[in-house]
């Protein structure tokens, strides 16, 4: 495990917002791509509070908001979503109504099923056009080393977070740093082992020079019922990177959640 200086600690500012305003902040940016990137990390937190943000957003104006709201419901796979999901498959880009019905699918409603038909059969003129587009786009870089590296990095980002992959900046990161793709798979299947030495590494990796790599340990470690991790994460709220912020800031209620379950238990244990 490396060593981390917290010299520069001493200057830290004051935070100006407690992490549910920066998010509920995010949430009403004007910048789509902002407005999307706290909704990813509002996805993570399951609270009904998050919940009526992320489904606010489904009619947002922007499709890559709706989408990462899509995609956060899909990700939980909860039955309570089903209505709001159901409800994304007239939605009128092709991304988001077919992450709808996959994630419908997924949970065994057949909603969307004649999407997935028109899909499959080439009758959704959206869908066909969007796979045509990924093909046409995907033909031109087959001899071109540079354009294919750019697309790996694209298809990493969006394996890693989902449809804001690329909306993040995350590309740019994978073409600038090469192993940081790597470094935040890691932090993403290290979350799946929940003990106090992969918080510890994970906890390392906070201060990574990739925002890729802190915005993967940050919601890593928000799966942890361990309030000794606020710290950590709390300092990532002054982050340059509006993402990592958000993200952070999510893993903080996360825990507090997580921990506010566990002292309730015990007492009705006890």
């Amino acid at each position: 495990m490396r060593f981390i200086s917290f010299a520069w600690l001493i200057a830290f500012p004051v935070l100006a917002a407690t992490p549910w305003e920066l998010l509920t902040e995010g949430a009403a940016e004007e910048n789509s791509i902002k407005r999307a990137q706290a909704i990813a990390a509002l996805g993570t937190i399951r609270m009904a509070e998050a919940d009526k943000l992320v489904q606010a957003v489904l009619k947002d104006k922007e499709s890559i908001v709706r989408l990462e709201a899509v995609n956060a419901l899909a990700e939980r796979k909860s039955r309570a979503a089903i209505p709001s999901l159901k409800a994304a498959l007239d939605d009128d880009v092709a991304e988001v109504s077919f992450t709808a019905a996959k994630a419908l699918w997924e949970m065994g409603d057949r909603s969307g099923k004649g999407l997935l038909v028109e899909v499959l059969s080439g009758e959704r003129k959206q869908s066909t056009g969007f796979i045509q587009q990924q093909m046409r786009g995907a033909k031109s870089t087959l001899h071109n080393r540079k354009a294919l590296a750019w697309m790996g990095a694209k298809e990493g980002a969006g394996f890693l977070f989902g449809p804001l992959g690329t909306g993040l900046g995350i590309a740019e990161g994978i073409m600038k740093d090469g192993s940081a793709a790597a470094r935040a798979l890691s932090a993403k299947l290290l979350a799946q082992d929940n003990d106090s030495e992969t918080a510890e590494e994970l906890s390392d990796a906070l201060y990574d020079k990739s925002p890729l790599v802190r915005v993967a340990a940050a919601k890593a470690l928000g799966g942890f019922a361990d309030p000794a991790l606020i710290p950590k994460l709390q300092l990532l709220l002054e982050d340059k990177s509006e993402a990592v912020k958000y993200m952070a800031a999510a893993s903080i209620l996360r825990i507090e959640h997580k921990t506010k379950r566990n002292i309730r238990k015990t007492k009705v244990k006890a």
